[in-house]
């Protein structure tokens, strides 16, 4: 409950009141907490994005800044109405912002519905984006649309934290799944942000490397070299890759093209990411 008067409202906005600073603080402290729920709340899909939970305080704080100045209203419930709606279309619309880098509203809109059905987990998520058996149906994805809204999801640090199935029972984390099949150095329940994320990467470089061990000898080795993915150099240009594997330098780029469609399908199919998305 918010416990302020109308008073220290109006003398929070008003500089040249004697308590203005203090009025000011008091409206600022009442509202801390409602801002951290609602920074919590727009900063967790499935998994709690603690970077973006930090920006979204930050955000709430300056809106609230605003609306003192701004409120014109009679009462502290008229107040806390005011600001508790401008605080959730200012993180929302922040919210979008930072997650969606490079992909339409209404693509990011969709790839986070499948992020809630997946527990957070974006792979999971990339994949059924483009199911048609999935959650989005006939509004499904594409496959380079559910890739790029990965992506651009993954621009901003996602995070391990609990979650709840599709009938609300305890769905394993990350960290869990990573501890599970011994991605994670430490114990799961030492492991902070940091950990997750190198055993994060660890699973996703098992699951490529699997991935390719699956394909043929020269689109593996054209992608390795690519890449520079062990035990494969990285080569600077086709005609040292075509010298490699003993073949012209005009059927790299058709290598390369269908490697690249291979290894989609395969990794998307998921057999090789269970480590990841289980």
């Amino acid at each position: 409950m918010i416990a302020i008067t109308i008073e220290q409202i109006r003398s929070a906005a008003d500089k040249t009141a004697a308590d203005h600073l203090t009025a000011f603080a008091a409206v600022m402290d009442a509202f801390g907490q409602r801002i951290g729920q609602l920074a919590n709340k727009y900063s967790t899909n499935g998994t709690r994005n603690h970077d973006l939970a930090e920006e979204l305080e930050q955000e709430g704080r300056i809106a609230v800044w605003q609306c003192i100045e701004r409120f014109q209203g009679e009462s502290v419930a008229q107040f806390f109405t005011y600001v508790d709606r401008t605080l959730k279309g200012v993180m929302d619309d922040k919210r979008r912002t930072e997650t969606r880098q490079g992909v339409s509203e209404d693509t990011a809109r969709r790839f986070e519905q499948c992020l809630t059905v997946c527990a957070g987990d974006p792979y999971e998520a990339e994949r059924e984006a483009t199911r048609p058996d999935g959650c989005l149906g006939k509004w499904r994805l594409s496959a380079d649309m559910a890739y790029a809204a990965r992506l651009a999801w993954l621009g901003s640090a996602y995070l391990d934290a609990p979650s709840k199935g599709e009938h609300g029972d305890d769905m394993p984390t990350l960290a869990d799944r990573l501890s599970r099949d011994g991605f994670l150095s430490v114990s799961v329940d030492l492991a902070d942000p940091s950990d997750v994320e190198r055993g994060r990467r660890a699973a996703i470089k098992a699951a490529v490397h699997a991935t390719l061990a699956r394909m043929g000898r020269q689109q593996r080795y054209v992608l390795s070299a690519d890449y520079g993915i062990d035990p494969v150099a990285p080569l600077d240009n086709d005609r040292e890759i075509a010298e490699a594997l003993e073949v012209a330098e005009t059927r790299i780029t058709v290598i390369r093209w269908k490697g690249k469609e291979r290894f989609r399908e395969l990794y998307l199919k998921g057999e090789n990411v269970a480590t990841v998305a289980a």
